[in-house]
């Protein structure tokens, strides 16, 4: 189903002034010719370009259309009439305080609508990515990379004793733990990589690798820190993780990728706790399953 809003969201901000503007000359033009017919009520038409610069550009943007269309108006006004009584410079001083309203609220709209995508897309406890929202990015990522022939990094990991922290401490406790750890994780990834709590204590990170073989070491970064960041809340809870890396032209789904992980994490979690597994999707890439994180080395097989 169309829907406009995702529509103007997905326009350039070069494609979306473009917009603005050819739809500021239609309705000019529209305005032009209906004056010349002896049609005067058209200012409905100019809302829609207040209402585009308003959605994609915001308050202040649309205030200047608005002042654009009421300057176009009077010029109409003047080719129609040849002069402006007191009458025409009334109704184009209501002209612009309902362009203005218009504004306004389209405005207050799309901060409620803002608000309330993030807050759809964020897991509520942590602020971080849910875990529709981090499939849905994910999926995204991927087929830029494949496009870009990008290596991937895909770390699912869970809290080993988090359970005891609950039931020993209580569940604020135990949700001042995840909190901490998503701190954590933000600082650990870029801008452009995804963090997500997937459900309970399990979570998982997607990122980009400047190389391939670089995956070891950003792997055991990542343990090292989410490690550190459990140690800081000062219980007794470390982090198993299974790692895989999405290797160009592999053709790894984001539903396989999330499972030979998941797999990889639980040999850990079964085997011994509090360290990482490091996998390649292709079988050409791959590392020891069950060893820590200081006894991992990186190697390529041929």
């Amino acid at each position: 189903m169309f829907s406009p809003e995702q529509w103007l969201d997905s326009l350039t901000p070069v494609a979306a002034w473009r917009l603005l503007i050819l739809s500021l000359i239609c309705v000019a033009s529209l305005d032009w010719l209906f004056q010349a017919s002896g049609i005067h009520n058209v200012g409905l038409l100019y809302m829609l370009p207040i209402c585009v610069a308003c959605w994609r550009f915001g308050f202040k943007t649309a205030i200047g259309v608005a002042v654009a269309e009421i300057m176009l108006s009077t010029v109409t006004l003047l080719r129609a009439s040849g002069h402006l009584d007191a009458s025409a410079m009334v109704e184009l001083a209501m002209q612009l305080i309902k362009f203005g309203c218009v504004a306004a609220v389209v405005s207050r709209f799309r901060q409620s609508f803002d608000r309330e995508r993030f807050l759809a897309r964020r897991d509520w406890m942590t602020g971080i990515l849910n875990r529709q929202e981090f499939q849905r990015q994910a999926e995204g990522m991927l087929a830029s990379a494949t496009t870009r022939k990008q290596s991937l990094l895909l770390a699912y990991f869970d809290l080993d004793g988090f359970k005891a922290v609950n039931d020993q401490f209580g569940h604020q406790a135990g949700d001042r733990l995840l909190q901490c750890l998503a701190e954590k994780g933000k600082s650990l990834i870029g801008s452009e990589d995804c963090f997500g709590r997937m459900g309970g204590d399990e979570f998982a990170v997607l990122m980009e690798l400047a190389k391939a073989e670089c995956a070891l070491e950003v792997t055991e970064q990542l343990h090292v820190g989410f490690t550190a960041a459990l140690e800081s809340t000062g219980h007794r809870v470390t982090c198993s993780m299974g790692a895989v890396v999405a290797l160009p032209g592999d053709g790894a789904s984001l539903h396989e990728l999330m499972r030979h992980a998941d797999q990889r994490m639980y040999a850990v979690k079964h085997d011994t706790k509090a360290g990482f597994s490091l996998a390649g999707h292709a079988p050409q890439f791959d590392f020891d399953p069950l060893l820590s994180p200081r006894q991992q080395t990186c190697s390529h097989q041929s």
